[in-house]
């Protein structure tokens, strides 16, 4: 990702570029063969963008306009009062996005010109192996808007009684097959949402250490805002909650809900599976994360709370830290500040996703709110890929942050570690409760605890060479 972030670490995330040409500025300059996956940016008000593949140029237009021709495209971009007002009132976002795919077979550059001294921007990009065939840019071929979610009906429902301190099984199944999607009626009271755990085993998982595990309420990206939120993949349809990641098993699958709160729970379950796994799937995992970070807790926004400096992200808040290989497909995240004594820059802290311990491939965004493809702030909007929303603060009392946002065409793969991160806060200067659900895929047994036992013993007896190909 090539962004406008804060090469010193602290909060000046705009007009940061890859170089100078005269009265231009690089915003990226990358070799092929490729494709950029998104853009985003907070405010594409000035300017001509130019976008140069493969040594011709293909686009240039004031960047404001380029969100108006590429499909794929929505938000409003830029900031003024009026559209302040437009956001709240229509829930739409602030920031402008477009993931209309960019192919690029040698090489791709974007620049602005003349420079913008106040641009925030983001730009996602797949690189491949030498010789990989891509297509031509074309964005006539590509659909308009961003799909809307499909719920399949296809199981049938199923009633269960689960008393507190038990479980229930939903599923369970030797043999290979896909599990297709999950819909869910229970009860939204916080505290059974918040205790009532979906846990999913497959193939080797190791008793405590399930693919899936996570209250039924962060799951389905449900932390308590009036507004649900409908995404393509996971979130609320009415009254019913609905998973569509695609859950492979190879070996054997068995799903529970387990009643970890106080109260007796009813609640009505629908599978739809498969039998079959189409070659190539790798395994999904849902992981859950909760903690209280603290931080210094400046209230002078202006001032120290936006001149910590953090480049190693040492501090953040974890959505994921995990060894092995495989992809980051998304997450939802909740914060709450009530509790805490200062909510000053809270959405300003940055994505920081560290992959493989290689600096160079670290991915560095610009606050929480541009994470979810919103700016200035959040007002709250709900869509296929991202969302966010706010419970405002009330007298002393800080707000609740939430977000989402979904990797489908821009993905983060990593081959030996993952650690996908947030700020809490500008420089981590917020304390807080944070939780958030990972979702993402991985290699099959690349990281079970016998496996690796396996690997470590060859190792010693030097029959195996470590970081070979074959281990990724």
């Amino acid at each position: 990702m090539a962004s406008s972030y804060d090469r010193r670490g602290g909060n000046h995330d705009w007009s940061n570029f890859v170089r100078r040409e005269g009265k231009a500025a690089v915003m990226l300059d990358t070799e092929g063969p490729g494709c950029i996956t998104r853009i985003w940016t907070a405010d594409p008000q000035k300017g001509t963008v130019r976008i140069t593949i493969d040594g011709e140029p293909a686009i240039e237009c004031a960047f404001a306009e380029l969100f108006r021709r590429l499909p794929l495209s929505f938000g409003i971009g830029g900031e003024s009062k009026e559209n302040y007002e437009r956001s709240a009132r229509e829930r739409v976002p602030m920031g402008h996005t477009s993931y209309c795919p960019i192919p690029f077979a040698r090489h791709c550059k974007i620049v602005i010109d003349p420079e913008d001294d106040y641009l925030y921007y983001h730009i996602n990009y797949d690189l491949y192996p030498p010789g990989t065939e891509v297509g031509r840019f074309d964005p006539k071929t590509q659909p308009r808007d961003l799909p809307v979610p499909i719920l399949p009906s296809t199981g049938s429902d199923q009633v269960y009684e689960i008393p507190p301190g038990k479980e229930v099984e939903l599923f369970a199944r030797e043999g290979d097959g896909v599990i297709r999607g999950i819909r869910m009626t229970t009860s939204k009271d916080a505290h059974i949402k918040d205790n009532l755990w979906l846990v999913a085993h497959f193939d080797d998982d190791e008793p405590r250490d399930p693919s899936v595990r996570a209250p039924v309420g962060p799951m389905f990206l449900d932390y308590g805002l009036t507004d649900r939120p409908k995404s393509l993949l996971v979130g609320t349809d009415g009254d019913t909650y609905y998973c569509n990641f695609p859950m492979p098993y190879f070996h054997r699958a068995r799903v529970r809900l387990v009643n970890r709160s106080v109260l007796p729970v009813q609640t009505t379950v629908q599978m739809i599976t498969e039998d079959t796994v189409p070659d190539g799937l790798l395994r999904f995992r849902a992981t859950w994360h909760s903690e209280t970070p603290f931080g210094p807790d400046h209230r002078d926004y202006e001032g120290l709370a936006c001149r910590i400096l953090n480049l190693d992200g040492r501090d953040n808040y974890e959505i994921l830290n995990v060894r092995g290989a495989g992809h980051f497909v998304g997450c939802g995240f909740h914060y709450d500040l009530r509790d805490a004594p200062t909510d000053r820059a809270a959405g300003e802290g940055d994505e920081m996703f560290f992959i493989d311990d290689d600096p160079s491939l670290t991915l560095y965004g610009t606050g929480t709110e541009d994470y979810v493809n919103d700016a200035w702030g959040i007002r709250g909007y709900s869509g296929p890929v991202s969302g966010s929303g706010v419970i405002p603060t009330v007298g002393d009392v800080g707000p609740q942050i939430f977000g989402y946002r979904l990797h489908l065409s821009d993905s983060v793969p990593f081959t030996r570690k993952g650690r996908f991160t947030l700020e809490h806060g500008t420089g981590n200067n917020c304390s807080g409760l944070y939780r958030s659900v990972a979702y993402w895929y991985q290699r099959p047994s690349i990281n079970r605890t016998k496996t690796e036992e396996g690997r470590w013993e060859e190792i010693r007896l030097g029959k195996r060479i470590p970081n070979a190909p074959e281990d990724v």
